[in-house]
């Protein structure tokens, strides 16, 4: 999850196939793969604060 940008690539290439339009699917695989590595360092950091 360190890796938004590898991640995105990722999501982008089954993307492209499910809406036939690589720069849709670029921009959606983007928005997720940051909004999962938010999620995932926020649930770090709560992890940290409580013992």
């Amino acid at each position: 999850m360190h890796k938004p940008l590898l991640m995105a690539f990722l999501l982008s290439l089954p993307l492209w196939i499910v809406f036939n339009n690589f720069i849709v699917a670029l921009v959606v695989s983007l928005l997720v793969a940051f909004l999962i590595s938010m999620g995932y360092s926020l649930y770090l950091m709560k992890k940290r604060k409580n013992p």
